[in-house]
C-alpha cells in the first residue's frame, strides 16, 4: 500500500469513511504505518491512533440524543456521556412550579449513575417534556429515580404516573431506592411528549432523563409466538419496558461497554438451581458475521460468556438449567435469547432445547447450522409470550434427547425480557392516557363477548319486530315458511308470519360505527376481525379480562364471531349454532373438555354438562322455536332460553 499524497485531512476522511462499530480495520492500521514511513513523529501517530480507536469504538451515533440531569445547575459527566444541566434544558419543559432539589450526599450509590442522583426536579402538578424528534422511529426513554428528602418533600412517598402521547409508561409509581426505568417507544410524530402526573395529594419527581434514538434493526416487526407457535406481527407499534437484561455466565457489563448504553447484570440471582449450572468464558472467540447479530444487538462481553449445564462428566445427564423472573400479570412479553457457541470444539457437537415456562420454543437447536458451519458466531432469537397468568416467568435450557452420540449440554449467553403494552396502550394496566384513549377503551371493552351478545340479541329483536310488521301488513297470515338466518339455508327456526321470502338477519343490521376513532378502529366489526385473523384477538379485549380467559375459549369465541360476520349469508351460523358455540366456549373456559377444541363444536355437545342434554325438560317454547308461534316467543323469558347455557355450579 502506498499513500504518497495522503495528508492529515485525507487520513481523517478515510477514518470517517470506513468507520465501523467495535472494530479497528486492517486498512486503518496500514494507514498509520504509512504515516510512520512518511516521517510523522511518534506523538502525532500516537494521537491519531487514539482518535482512530475512539472513532471505531464509538458505535451507534443517535440522531436524537437528549440527556438531562434534572435539578442540576451544571452539566454532569457519566462515563463518556454528558447530561446537560436542568436550566439548559428548560426549553423542553412545561411545568407550573419550579422546584429543584438537591442532597449534600456525595456518594449515594455504588453505581456509575450516582452523580445523577444528587439532584432532582419535583413536579407538584402535571408537567411535561416536549422533545423535537429529528428522525421518527424507536427511541429509548430512560428515567432515573433516587428518593431523598428535600424541604417538605419526602420523595420515597411520591406517587405519580408517566405517559407519552400514545402509551402509559408508569402509573401510581413510587420508589424507595435508586431505580432506572428503561422503555423504548416508536415515535411517529415530530415530537415526543412525556408527561408526569402526580397521584391525588402527592407529587412526582425525576433525577435524570434520556431520550435517545434506537437503531432501526434492533426491534423488527415480527417474531415467533409461544403456544401456538406462529408468526406474531406488530412489534414496531409496541411500547416496550425492559424487565431484565442479563449477561449469562459473566460479570456486569456497564453501559460504557455497550454501543447502545445498556447495562447487563449477572445471571446468578435468577438461577433456580445454581448447582446445575457453570460459567464459561471465551470472549476472544466471538466472531460477528453478516446476517447474524451485531454489536448493537449485544456486545462481545455478552456473547463471549455463557452459562452451561454442569453435567459433571456424566454422559447420561438429563436436566434443565432454569432462570426465574418477576413479571406482571396479563401482559405479553418479548423474550430475546442470545446464543454464541463458544464451548464446542467442533461443528455439530451441541444440540439442546429451549423453553419458556413449560413451552418449547426451540427444539434440537444446533447453533453451528445457523452460521453456515462456523463456530462462535453470535445469534439472537425473539419469542412473544401469551398474556401471563402468573407473576413468574421461567426460561430454561436442556439437552436434546433425539440426537445420538452427543454429550448432553446446553448454553445461554444472554437474555432480555421486555414487557409489551396491553390493549389500551399501557405498560401499567391501570391508567388511561387521554380522552382519545378513553374512546379506544370504549371500543375495546367487551369487544369479544359483546359481539356475540349483540348477535344473539339482534336476532331475537329482529324476529319480534318482523312479526309485528308482518302482522300489520298481511293480516296475520298463518302460512309456515322457514326463516333463513344464514342467508339461504332453510332451518326449522321459523316465523309463521312471513311474506314468503327468506331473509338474512346479519344483513339487516349495520356495523357498529364510531367516526371519532382512528380510521382502523371506526368499524368495530372490521377492527375485531382484523385481530381475529391475526390470531391475536386477546390484544383488544378489556384489560380487566386479560389473563382470565383461556386461549381455547377465546379462540372459539373469535371463530364464532368471524362466522357471524361472514360476507355471504350462506356462511353464517344459525341462532342455534351460535348458542351451542357459546356454550362450548363456556365449557372450554371452565376446562370441562380436555384436548384441542374441534372446529365444529356441535360434535362435542354430547360431552357437555348433563343439563344441556336435558334440554327437552325445558318448556318446549325454549327447546325448539318451530314448536311455537312468534306470539309465544314474545312471552318467553330469555333468561329461560339462556338458563341452559350457565354452568351447573351457578344454578
Amino acid at each position: 500500500m502506498s499513500l504518497p499524497q495522503l495528508g492529515v485531512p485525507d487520513f481523517f476522511a478515510v477514518l470517517l469513511g470506513i468507520r465501523h462499530p467495535g472494530s479497528f480495520s486492517i486498512g486503518a492500521h496500514m494507514i498509520l504505518t504509512e504515516f510512520v514511513m512518511m516521517g510523522y513523529g511518534k506523538f502525532e501517530v500516537w494521537a491519531l491512533s487514539v482518535l482512530c480507536l475512539a472513532l471505531f469504538s464509538s458505535g451507534f451515533d443517535p440522531i436524537d440524543n437528549y440527556l438531562i440531569d434534572c435539578g442540576s445547575t451544571r452539566n454532569t459527566s457519566v462515563g463518556d456521556r454528558v447530561f446537560v444541566s436542568d436550566n439548559s434544558a428548560s426549553k423542553f419543559l412545561s411545568t407550573p412550579k419550579e422546584v429543584l432539589a438537591n442532597t449534600p450526599l456525595k456518594s449515594i450509590t455504588s453505581s456509575d449513575d450516582s452523580p445523577l442522583y444528587q439532584t432532582a426536579r419535583i413536579f407538584t402538578e402535571s408537567s411535561k417534556y416536549t422533545f423535537p424528534i429529528s428522525q421518527r422511529g424507536r427511541h429509548w426513554i430512560r428515567l432515573y429515580f433516587f428518593p431523598f428528602v428535600y424541604a417538605s418533600y419526602d420523595m420515597s412517598t411520591a406517587k405519580f404516573g408517566v405517559s407519552t402521547q400514545n402509551h402509559v409508561l408508569l402509573s401510581d409509581f413510587g420508589v424507595d431506592k435508586a431505580s432506572l426505568k428503561e422503555f423504548s417507544v416508536n415515535v411517529t410524530s415530530d415530537s415526543l411528549v412525556i408527561t408526569f402526573t402526580p397521584s391525588s395529594s402527592s407529587f412526582a419527581f425525576l433525577n435524570a432523563i434520556e431520550v435517545v434514538s434506537v437503531p432501526d434493526k434492533l426491534i423488527t416487526d415480527d417474531a415467533d409466538s409461544v403456544n401456538p407457535s406462529e408468526n406474531f406481527q406488530g412489534l414496531l407499534t409496541q411500547a416496550l419496558e425492559t424487565v431484565a437484561r442479563v449477561n449469562m455466565g459473566g460479570p456486569t457489563v456497564s453501559f460504557e461497554n455497550d454501543t447502545l448504553w445498556r447495562t447487563w447484570v449477572p445471571d446468578q440471582s435468577f438461577l433456580v438451581n445454581k448447582n446445575g449450572a457453570k460459567n464459561f468464558s471465551n470472549i476472544g472467540a466471538v466472531k460477528y458475521s453478516s446476517g447474524g447479530a451485531t454489536p448493537d444487538i449485544a456486545p462481545k462481553t455478552v456473547y463471549g460468556t455463557a452459562t452451561e449445564m454442569d453435567s459433571g462428566d456424566d454422559p447420561n445427564s438429563n436436566f434443565n438449567v432454569t432462570w426465574e423472573f418477576q413479571v406482571d400479570l396479563g401482559f405479553r412479553y418479548l423474550v430475546r435469547f442470545h446464543f454464541c457457541d463458544i464451548v464446542s470444539k467442533g461443528l455439530n457437537m451441541l444440540y439442546f432445547n429451549v423453553y419458556i415456562d413449560s413451552w418449547s420454543v426451540a427444539h434440537d437447536l444446533d447453533l453451528s447450522t445457523l452460521s453456515v458451519n462456523v463456530l462462535a458466531v453470535p445469534h439472537y432469537m425473539d419469542r412473544v409470550t401469551l398474556p401471563t397468568v402468573s407473576d413468574k416467568l421461567r426460561v430454561s435450557i436442556g439437552p436434546s434427547n433425539d440426537v445420538d452420540g452427543i454429550y448432553p449440554n446446553a448454553i445461554l449467553n444472554g437474555l432480555e425480557i421486555m414487557k409489551m403494552n396491553n390493549s389500551i396502550g399501557s405498560l401499567s394496566g391501570s391508567m388511561v392516557i387521554s380522552s382519545s384513549s378513553k374512546k379506544n377503551v370504549g371500543v375495546i371493552v367487551g369487544v369479544t363477548i359483546g359481539v356475540f351478545v349483540a348477535v344473539v340479541l339482534a336476532v331475537i329483536f329482529f324476529l319480534m319486530c318482523r312479526k309485528r310488521r308482518r302482522m300489520a301488513l298481511q293480516g296475520h297470515s298463518k302460512t309456515w315458511i322457514p326463516l333463513s338466518i344464514n342467508g339461504g339455508n332453510s332451518h326449522t327456526v321459523g316465523s309463521k308470519y312471513s311474506n314468503g321470502t327468506n331473509a338474512s338477519i346479519a344483513s339487516n343490521y349495520g356495523p357498529v360505527i364510531d367516526p371519532t376513532l382512528p380510521r382502523e378502529m371506526v368499524n368495530l366489526a372490521e377492527w375485531a376481525m382484523k385481530w381475529q385473523k391475526k390470531g391475536q384477538l386477546e390484544q383488544i379485549i378489556d384489560s380487566t379480562l386479560v389473563g382470565k380467559i383461556r386461549p381455547d375459549s377465546l379462540r372459539k369465541f373469535g371463530e364464532t364471531a368471524e362466522k357471524c360476520l361472514a360476507d355471504l349469508g350462506v356462511d353464517r351460523p344459525s341462532v342455534g349454532d351460535v348458542l351451542w358455540n357459546l356454550e362450548y366456549a363456556l365449557q372450554l373456559q371452565d376446562a370441562v373438555i380436555q384436548g384441542e377444541p374441534e372446529e365444529n363444536s356441535t360434535n362435542m355437545i354430547g360431552e357437555l354438562s348433563p343439563q344441556i342434554n336435558n334440554v327437552n325438560n325445558v318448556d318446549t317454547a325454549v327447546s325448539g322455536f318451530e314448536m311455537s308461534s312468534v306470539d309465544d316467543l314474545s312471552g318467553v323469558s330469555m333468561s329461560r332460553v339462556f338458563s341452559q347455557l350457565v354452568k351447573s355450579e351457578g344454578r
